[in-house]
This record gives structure tokens, C-alpha cells and sequence, in this order.
């Protein structure tokens, strides 16, 4: 495995678009292009196999067959959505990759200020069930129980991009990176030597780059949920794209925004939407089962941090 040298001067990055969102790649050392592009066209690979936009993905065609009977997908897409069905499991329902009929139902941001009537959440709450995915391990096909049903795994893609991009930095000998897949950040190594990255902390409520706080993180992943990203404000009501599979209207828990640090961004991914919809009291036994640690920020801008992360996070 091939060394680089860190240096300050050196450092090389890209920015791309896939997975619907604007991403990142940086080496903060000596290295080149090459491996960049070639963690880059990986992600390309995830997207075009995992999206729920594209015609040909095996998540678009698992949707389409809804009530007609399994479909064979490539194996990384099963493993993917049987973890996601394991979050569902391990969640009790609170991340559930069974949502897309109430995301566009919704259409946050889509269609306005529209806000579906009471009838057309429940209806369309008939549709959403984790349950209802059915897995095949031998055949490696995917099969959905209704008419109507599809599925989405924004929750949990960007993670496992973002685990796979810092698969093949490290696999190429790249010793200090910074990644950020849409915000899912992974930091491989130090910044320089004594000197860990530096990642922020969104304030929710304020346009993107003001930050509530700082977290110094080496070999570590940070993930935020938060109900920033998407929303529209009507009659004085916060209206955001975090919707809760058990109500079918956006989550209410006491949080504008959860941060899960770990090992594993795939993980973290699905955790942090969770422990949004769920709030924090009712994360606890869960994030006793997780080595995570966490961040969250209540609608009176009060910062909760978790123990492990104390010395490492600072409130600006």
C-alpha cells in the first residue's frame, strides 16, 4: 500500500453532483486525481442502482412491480435494503425506507405550501410498512406486498456512498481526507499531525455555514438530520421533510436537528433520521444498542451532547 507524505500545500479536492445532492472529496496530502475520480465513479455506480429518480435503478424497479412479485437487483442493493429493513426493525418503524408514496404525497418544496388532507395521509399510511418488503436472500430479488408501494433510500445511501468512498481512499493509501457526501461527513485521519478536523455544527434555523457549535473528529463520521433542509413555513406552522411513518405528517419531537457521530456512516445515516422522528428520551434505549454518540438541538436552540463527546465539541 502506497504512502503519501501529508502536506499542508498539497491538498486536492472535487466537488460533484449525485445523489441528488452536492458532495465533496478532499486530500489534504500528497496524492492525485486518479483516486478522487475513482471514489467519485463509484458513487455514480450506488446512484445508478439505488436511486428512486432513475428509470433502470433496481429501486425504481422493485416500485414499478409493487404487488406483481419479486425482482432480482444487484447484490449490494439487497444488502442495502435488508440493513435499511433491520433499521426498521431495530427503530420500530421510526425509519422505514417505505415512505416515498407519503414524501411525494407531501412533495415538500414540489408543490408549494401544500399540506395534504387528513384522509389522504391515512390512505396513503395503507402504503407505508417496512413489513411489507419481502427478501429473498438465494435469489437475491425484492418484492413489495402492494400495489402502489415503493421505496426511497435517501435515508440511508449518502452513508453507505460515503463508507464506500472512504473504503478506497484508504485502500490507496490515503491517510487524510475529509468527505462530505450532501452533509454526511467522514474524516479519515488527522488534519495534520496533533491536529484533528474541525467539523460545524449547522445552526437549524439559520442559512447553511452558520454553525451552533464545532466537533473535533478524527477516523470518525458526522451525520445530521435536521428539519433545516427542506420546509415551508404557512400560518405560522414549520412544515419540514422529515415525516414520521407512524403519523404520515412531519415529525414532531422537541429537536430541529440530530447529529450521530460513529464509525459507520451508513449507520449513522439511518440512525440520525430515527432519533429525529423518535426525540431524545425516546432514542435512549436505542442509542444504548449504537456506538454513537450524539448531538441534538432543541426548537429553543439548546444543545444536548452526549457524554463521549465531551472536550470535543464547542459551542460557538
Amino acid at each position: 500500500m502506497k504512502k503519501h507524505k501529508i502536506n499542508e500545500q498539497k491538498t486536492i479536492d472535487k466537488t460533484f453532483f449525485a445523489l441528488g445532492t452536492v458532495n465533496t472529496i478532499m486530500l489534504n496530502q500528497c496524492g492525485n486525481l486518479e483516486i478522487i475520480d475513482k471514489a467519485i465513479q463509484r458513487v455514480y455506480e450506488i446512484d445508478d442502482r439505488m436511486s428512486a429518480f432513475k428509470y433502470d435503478s433496481d429501486i425504481s424497479k422493485i416500485s414499478r412491480n409493487a404487488g406483481f412479485g419479486p425482482q432480482e437487483v444487484h447484490r449490494e442493493t439487497f444488502n442495502l435494503i435488508k440493513k435499511a429493513v433491520e433499521f426498521g426493525a431495530l427503530t420500530n418503524g421510526a425509519f422505514d425506507i417505505t415512505m416515498r408514496p407519503m414524501i411525494k404525497l407531501w412533495g415538500i418544496n414540489e408543490k408549494e405550501d401544500y399540506i395534504p388532507s387528513d384522509i389522504e395521509i391515512q390512505e396513503t399510511l395503507k402504503l407505508v410498512n417496512y413489513k411489507d418488503i419481502v427478501l429473498d436472500e438465494k435469489k437475491c430479488s425484492v418484492a413489495l406486498k402492494k400495489t402502489g408501494q415503493s421505496i426511497d433510500l435517501g435515508g440511508i445511501a449518502k452513508g453507505y456512498a460515503a463508507d464506500e468512498v472512504k473504503r478506497i481512499l484508504i485502500e490507496n493509501g490515503i491517510e487524510s481526507a475529509l468527505i462530505n457526501l450532501g452533509g454526511n461527513v467522514v474524516t479519515i485521519g488527522t488534519k495534520l499531525p496533533g491536529q484533528e478536523w474541525r467539523v460545524g455544527i449547522q445552526n437549524p434555523l439559520s442559512p447553511t455555514g452558520e454553525y451552533l457549535g464545532v466537533l473535533s473528529a478524527t477516523n470518525k463520521t458526522i451525520v445530521t438530520s435536521g428539519s433545516n433542509e427542506r420546509f415551508f413555513i404557512k400560518d405560522g406552522v414549520r412544515y419540514h421533510h422529515i415525516l414520521d411513518p407512524r403519523t404520515g405528517n412531519p415529525a414532531q419531537s422537541e429537536l430541529l436537528s440530530a447529529t450521530a457521530i460513529g464509525s459507520s456512516s451508513t449507520d449513522a445515516d439511518a440512525i440520525t433520521t430515527a432519533i429525529f422522528i423518535l426525540g431524545p428520551q425516546n432514542s435512549i434505549e436505542l442509542l444504548k444498542q449504537l456506538e454513537v454518540e450524539t448531538v441534538f438541538v432543541t426548537k429553543d436552540l439548546s444543545i444536548m451532547v452526549s457524554n463521549g463527546l465531551v472536550g470535543n465539541f464547542e459551542v460557538l
